[in-house]
């Protein structure tokens, strides 16, 4: 009687689990991924210009195993003097030197890009990065709110079962399936904020092959591990 009454309890946590985080998602793709995207198609449709002048006092262009520092400080005036920070050494950083005169863009107050020689590269103020970190934080809290549901539909299952089951007992494809469409939806967001891409349909080409590739990868250890047992 306890055990099924623990049961009960937890299903009806991770149900209202599931509905805080259905909750979460539609508030995050509401609000901030919807202005967001408005921002980025409003910065990409202006018109790119030369930029501010402004001269190279320093920089930074370093990258290891873990990461990297890319900045470059420059001087001119007040609206773009000081440093700015980017994500890669391309397709600027990597050209500059010291005293180097270079194009500051500014968009709306903000030091979005930088030009050199008819190259373009985007600052980590630009816009072009906030879509895709609201999109793929909306979906994983969907995905989210779909594993707490499929959880909690397998508690009240197992209470009708003669020995019953625990949530994570002998987890089933659909479960696997759900993580693994969450981690691949988080990879995703992280590998477009990186490139800086804001349209979701970036998202989605980058989702669709990531998927594939779990998928290659999860079949590929799944057939070695049964050869193993055999």
């Amino acid at each position: 009687m306890g055990r099924t009454w623990d049961a009960r309890q937890r299903a009806r946590g991770l149900t209202a689990l599931a509905l805080l985080l259905f909750l979460g998602a539609t508030a995050v793709l509401a609000v901030p991924y919807r202005h967001s995207l408005a921002t980025t198609r409003a910065y990409e449709a202006a018109a790119r210009t030369r930029g501010i002048p402004a001269v190279v006092r320093k920089l930074e262009n370093y990258t290891n195993g873990r990461g990297g520092h890319y900045w470059v400080e420059v001087t001119g005036p007040p609206s773009v003097s000081g440093r700015i920070d980017l994500d890669d050494s391309e397709p600027v950083l990597s050209s500059l030197h010291k005293g180097d005169r270079i194009g500051v863009v500014v968009w709306h107050g903000h030091r979005t890009d930088i030009t050199f020689r008819g190259n373009v590269q985007q600052t980590t103020d630009s816009p072009t990065k906030y879509p895709a970190l609201y999109l793929g934080s909306g979906l994983t809290l969907l995905d989210g709110g779909v594993l707490a549901l499929y959880c909690a539909g397998r508690l009240r299952r197992g209470m009708t079962e003669p020995d019953g089951f625990g949530v994570f007992d002998e987890f089933p494809l659909t479960g696997k399936l759900i993580v693994g469409a969450g981690a691949v939806t988080v990879a995703s967001g992280l590998v477009t904020v990186e490139e800086h891409e804001g349209d979701p349909l970036e998202f989605v080409g980058t989702w669709i092959p990531l998927a594939l590739i779990g998928l290659a990868v999860w079949a590929v250890r799944r057939r070695f591990r049964n050869r193993w047992l055999d």
